[in-house]
């Protein structure tokens, strides 16, 4: 029997953007699956959560293959889904010349190409959903490249890309995309940057 409450699932659940999204989606009635690296800060999210019964904590990495398929094992559990927020992302500031191939591929696994086969994997059980709708979250990065912020740009730039690709391709199965673009928000990566921004603001 199929849960009456929109099934919603949420990466980077554990703080942020994340957090705060699950905590609204929670007072709206969702049945959540909070996804992220950390148990412990899974579990923070669900304890503010208006029905914390109501949501499933599952500690995996999205840049892993496997995890992702334990995800999507989570998911067939509900038998459908009706809202993916993919939330995670991974952020490095720096110039080019100091940015390594190590963390621009972070960059590219996190903010991009767990994003693309996430949506892929899960396409089966949104086409289930009651009004699905898929919500890829990007910056304004994505919109306006900064110096030092090159590697990241271009990954919230791609990922913009792939968002109206799929709103395209995916209209005719009557699932949504949606790209989220927010401005500077106070989040524990926020300290990190700050004084980097400003010296380029234009």
């Amino acid at each position: 029997m199929l849960p009456e409450s929109p099934v919603a699932l949420v990466t980077g659940a554990g703080s942020g953007i994340g957090r705060e999204l699950a905590i609204e989606l929670s007072r709206r009635g969702a049945t959540l699956i909070l996804v992220g690296r950390r148990q412990a800060a899974l579990e923070q999210t669900r304890e503010k959560l208006s029905c914390p019964i109501s949501a499933t904590c599952l500690p995996a990495d999205i840049t892993d293959a496997a995890c992702r398929k334990r995800i999507v094992d989570a998911v067939e559990d509900f038998e459908r889904l009706d809202l993916l927020v993919n939330n995670a992302g991974v952020i490095c500031t720096a110039p080019i010349t100091e940015t390594g191939d190590a963390a621009m591929e972070d960059m590219l696994a996190t903010n991009i190409l767990a994003p693309f086969a996430l949506t892929r994997d899960l396409l089966p059980r949104l086409k289930l959903g009651t009004s699905p709708r898929i919500v890829n979250m990007g910056s304004m990065f994505g919109d306006i490249a900064f110096p030092h912020f090159v590697g990241y740009s271009a990954t919230k730039f791609a990922l913009r890309g792939l968002s109206d690709g799929l709103r395209r391709e995916l209209k005719p199965h009557g699932i949504g995309v949606t790209y989220a673009a927010p401005r500077a928000t106070k989040t524990e990566a926020l300290s990190e940057f700050t004084h980097l921004v400003a010296p380029f603001a234009m």
